[in-house]
């Protein structure tokens, strides 16, 4: 009987847990509402938002785990608009986008559509502004469709295999049935609570900025769906990056890789400086006293990256 009734309780408990779920994604997307247009890309419809004269150079910006396009978009927008078309999307199951039914975590499928936003926005090359885990996708971007992308500038990437495993939340959030579970029941109670931590680390050692949480839409996230395609794609990172990173040499496209020196979150060594030992045509920024966020807080670097990398593919060829 007290089994029973145990049971009973924890049922009721998940069942009371997956309607509060339900209920914190609509709040959830109708506090940070999509501001674009859905363009359909075959296997998933994406949320693209577009500024500056759509005749100017464009720029295309490739989101981090965790994340939607509002992290880069805040910071950087406005300023690179004075002089380029800006496009940014939210990768596939984030912010307002849509997923693929099948392999949506492989990059190749992740840059296959960030290859579509391309595109269906425009014509001409684009530089490629990607954040961490973006940067990977960036870099598939480049070596598949080189005639999209004019040059690149990787901040914070993530993009190497590593020795540890991902984080506990990611792989148990990957389960299948009990990761659907602690997805939908528990992570939209907790998450938004835990969150604040999770910030604070990405910005050590300097202190995160007070409207992140809000400009960046970081309660997006704790969507049951999103957050399982979250952790689906940050535990496939081991063995995607495994298989693609031997192909990082090939590429001869202008970059600039900008490390965190102090980044906590994702090793700069293991990557943005073993990616520029690996890279043909690059440069390597260090954002000094930085955590695993130098676009909020160096936006100037960034900036003045993009503009080096224009000034690159830009420049007449030698004769």
């Amino acid at each position: 009987m007290i089994l029973e009734l145990s049971a009973a309780g924890i049922a009721a408990a998940l069942a009371g847990g997956a309607w509060y779920g339900r209920g914190y994604a609509a709040r959830a997307s109708s506090t940070w509402p999509a501001e674009g247009r859905m363009i359909d890309a075959g296997e998933a419809r994406l949320h693209v938002l577009e500024t500056g004269d759509a005749s100017a150079p464009r720029i295309l910006m490739i989101h981090g785990a965790s994340a939607n396009l509002r992290e880069l978009w805040g910071p950087l927008a406005a300023d690179l608009a004075r002089d380029h078309r800006v496009i940014a999307y939210d990768r596939p199951g984030f912010g307002h986008s849509t997923r693929p039914k099948r392999n949506a975590h492989q990059i190749a499928t992740q840059a296959r559509l960030a290859a579509a936003v391309l595109q269906q926005t425009g014509s001409g090359p684009a530089i490629v502004v990607a954040h961490s885990f973006g940067s990977a996708v960036a870099l598939r971007l480049a070596l598949e469709h080189p005639e999209l992308v004019a040059g690149l500038v990787l901040v914070a990437p993530f993009t190497h295999a590593y020795p540890h495993q991902p984080v506990w939340w990611a792989r148990l959030a990957a389960v299948p049935v009990i990761g659907d579970v602690f997805s939908s029941a528990i992570v939209p109670w907790v998450g938004p609570t835990m969150a604040r931590t999770s910030v604070a680390s990405n910005f050590w050692p300097a202190q995160a900025p007070k409207n992140f949480y809000d400009d960046a839409g970081v309660g997006l996230v704790f969507r049951p769906s999103t957050f399982r395609a979250n952790a689906l794609d940050v535990c496939a990172t081991k063995t995607e990056f495994a298989a693609q990173a031997p192909r990082y040499g090939d590429l001869l496209t202008p970059t600039i890789v900008i490390s965190a020196e102090k980044d906590k979150i994702v090793s700069p060594k293991r990557h943005a400086r073993a990616l520029a030992a690996e890279l043909q045509s690059v440069e390597l920024v260090t954002a000094p006293n930085t955590g695993h966020m130098p676009h909020r807080l160096r936006p100037d670097l960034v900036l003045s990256a993009v503009r080096r990398v224009a000034s690159m593919v830009s420049a007449p060829a030698e004769r």
